[in-house]
């Protein structure tokens, strides 16, 4: 993710890895738009919206994101 601060997100099936913190968290596919509600640690019920801006990006109000290959 770019913007601040700049960080790697692991998305995997049921969670998320940032910061070496591992998160529960179901998605749900709205359109061009993933959105993630927190099922516990940090933003345990907080939902965040992933708008898919290319097959590779995505921007959320934290920032914009990119697939590292």
């Amino acid at each position: 993710m770019t913007g601040t601060p700049t960080m790697t997100i692991q998305f995997r099936s049921g969670e998320t890895k940032a910061l070496g913190i591992i998160e529960k968290v179901p998605y749900e596919k709205t359109g061009n738009h993933v959105i993630d509600t927190y099922e516990d640690g940090p933003m345990n019920g907080v939902s965040v919206r992933y708008s898919m801006t290319g097959p590779d990006t995505a921007r959320t109000e934290l920032g914009a994101l990119r697939r590292l290959k």
